[in-house]
């Protein structure tokens, strides 16, 4: 869980020369701002609302474990409101939880094994009867930390469920073990955003590299679409293989409506992490927090099964 502040940075090329200028940002006078990546959910095996707080480093500053364990922000009092009642949210970090519970919490936040040596903190209710999101409601986030104030505020909207699922073989000259996913949806008559997320067996839920999309080219429209397999951003891509589920798999999807503020964040975020390299065009990423960046979202999500039988 690496959260770096992006810049742009600009070499200057002579246009008939081949003399170039040498370009280094001032990075030493920078102020670090706090980041926030909080969700609350409705939907079935929701997560309890959480959040992750930490403070930007800068992009050309050396990154390894320590330095990521100095990031993570610690003893923040945190609240959520509803317009009625307000929840206050503690701090929970891995190196606290037994061997099971921190894989429990992996399995929690989408990780993969490897992220579960460092020890990342987040803030959640710990109640045996923990609060969940519901369809329809508006929540405010109130975060006090470093002497700042921090606010939010999402909508949880209403879920809209996919039809159904099919897999379908591909071509005779491919590989004969993998399958496409395809899904059915009815798209309602509103404007609606999406992100969804896949699980392949007893794998982390992960969403898709390109994870949300709107409806301005279907909406209020019955279609059929291929979904991407999600994919860990932490392990290589293997191109021979990537988007497809194995023959045999058991397929698990989430499917979240989430309102208009939540899409922009994932859409420019993900936008900027499949740019290569400095000549590409750099997008600012969309935020709703104020008083510092990243996003407080809700998602109305519903879950659907596939099993696809063995070769």
């Amino acid at each position: 869980m690496k959260y770096i502040r992006q810049f742009i940075f600009f070499l200057v090329l002579g246009c008939f020369f081949s003399c170039e200028t040498e370009y280094i940002p001032d990075i030493a006078n920078e102020n670090p701002e706090i980041v926030v990546e909080g969700f609350i959910e409705a939907g079935p095996n929701a997560a309890p609302p959480y959040v992750i707080l930490t403070r930007t480093s800068p992009f050309f500053s050396t990154i390894d474990g320590d330095k990521i364990d100095e990031l993570f922000v610690h003893d923040a009092i945190i609240t959520i409101n509803d317009g009625t009642n307000t929840i206050t949210l503690s701090e929970l970090c891995l190196n606290d939880l037994t061997p099971v519970q921190q894989q429990l919490a992996a399995e929690l936040l989408g990780l993969g094994n490897d992220s579960i040596g460092i020890n990342i903190c987040i803030y959640i209710e710990q109640s045996p009867t923990p609060t969940y999101g519901q369809p329809g409601t508006t929540y405010d986030l109130r975060i006090e930390t470093d002497d700042k104030l921090i606010t939010a505020t999402t909508t949880v909207p209403f879920p809209a469920p996919l039809d159904s699922l099919q897999y379908v073989d591909l071509p005779a000259d491919a590989n004969d073990s993998l399958v496409e996913l395809r899904c059915f949806f009815t798209d309602p008559p509103e404007t609606n955003f999406y992100r969804y997320f896949t699980k392949r067996n007893g794998d982390p839920m992960y969403p898709g590299l390109t994870s949300v999309i709107d409806d301005m080219l279907f909406n209020g429209q019955q279609f059929e679409f291929p979904l991407t397999a999600g994919q860990s951003r932490t392990e290589a891509i293997d191109i021979n293989t990537y988007g497809y589920f194995w023959k045999g798999d058991t397929v698990l999807i989430k499917w979240s409506n989430i309102d208009e503020a939540h899409y922009q964040f994932w859409s420019t975020l993900e936008y900027n992490t499949s740019a290569d390299g400095p000549f590409t065009s750099f997008t600012k990423v969309a935020s709703n927090i104020e008083g510092g960046i990243g996003i407080w979202g809700g998602y109305g999500s519903s879950e659907h099964m596939i099993i696809v039988p063995p070769l």
